[in-house]
């Protein structure tokens, strides 16, 4: 005879049935938060690791390579949260990416990239897949240092009076091809130094050509002390003369004598190529007898050293 079910019992397993889905998609929600993906009921996790350095494998006491990146882009996935982990740090990695250029011969080449060590249950991609490389013959030559600093790179009102490096020579090694275009080494202000004063830092070396375009190679030493002595713009000029006032009622006549007749100026190209003389104004209104002055010196825009001047005043009576 075949069992009889009541509405409670339907109603008992409908609901049964719908907390049991409320419990798998709040599951499934929680692990797409996680950010990977999944797979039946398992989880799969993946990560995009950039900057990663190549290993690149060659005879490094014959030949000098060039032209290639340093770095990769590496995509690894695994189901294993905690080796996944392990390779994202760089501290714990296993794996590397490297190039192997040991059968290439002298020349350009495109270099496969490959990843190795990776763990079991990690599998991962590199991109880009390979690169570019040219291997020449090592050779290494020695060349002078010099001190570079552009002239967008001096403050205005301001010129170079010195440059010195701490080293005159630098050991460069490169491809035969590239030491013979190398005129020299330089040892360059950096780009965002803008100077109204005397500097003085390490600053890295670079190999140039006779027109300056940066040759790649390796340098010893790789810094050296840059130092920079800055002087303000200035010039020469007389010191003029000019009497104002009325003179006093018992004085027919007042000569001068300047103890000082040349001064410096200080301040922008522009202004100095304007300024031919400085002019120190004497007033003689309240001059009656032989009298030593001291006169304040300007001009437009620009700086007066001294100051100030002393003017001889030699009185003559009525």
């Amino acid at each position: 005879m075949p069992k009889k079910y009541s509405s409670n019992n339907i109603l008992l397993a409908l609901a049964s049935i719908f907390f049991a889905l409320i419990l798998f998609l709040t599951a499934y929600a929680a692990n797409s938060r996680s950010g990977g993906s999944t797979t039946g009921f398992g989880q799969t996790y993946s990560q995009t690791l950039e900057n990663v350095p190549i290993d690149i494998k060659y005879d490094s006491d014959k030949y000098f390579i060039s032209g290639y990146s340093y770095e990769a882009e590496v995509y690894l996935t695994t189901t294993n949260r905690i080796k996944l982990d392990s390779e994202i740090n760089e501290d714990t990695r296993h794996f590397k990416v490297v190039a192997d250029l040991s059968n290439l011969s002298e020349g350009s080449h495109k270099a496969k990239l490959q990843l190795t060590n990776l763990p079991s249950e990690v599998s991962g991609e590199v991109s880009p897949q390979t690169m570019s490389v040219t291997i020449g013959k090592k050779k290494t030559k020695t060349f002078k240092v010099e001190g570079i600093v552009s002239p967008d790179q001096v403050a205005s009102g301001y010129s170079i009076k010195e440059i010195k490096t701490g080293v005159t020579e630098a050991e460069v090694t490169s491809d035969e091809a590239t030491i013979n275009q190398i005129d020299h080494v330089v040892a360059v202000l950096p780009e965002e130094q803008t100077l109204s004063a005397n500097y003085s830092k390490p600053v890295t070396l670079q190999a140039v050509s006779a027109e300056g375009k940066i040759l790649p190679s390796i340098i010893s030493p790789t810094k050296t002390s840059l130092s920079v002595k800055i002087a303000e713009l200035s010039k020469t000029v007389p010191v003029a003369v000019e009497i104002t006032g009325q003179l006093n009622k018992n004085v027919s006549a007042v000569t001068y004598e300047l103890q000082t007749k040349e001064v410096t100026i200080y301040g922008k190209q522009t202004d100095l190529d304007k300024i031919s003389k400085v002019t120190a104004k004497v007033d003689v209104s309240d001059v009656s007898k032989d009298t030593t002055k001291s006169v304040s010196l300007s001009a437009d825009n620009v700086k007066v050293d001294p100051e100030k001047v002393n003017v001889k005043l030699t009185v003559k009576q009525k």
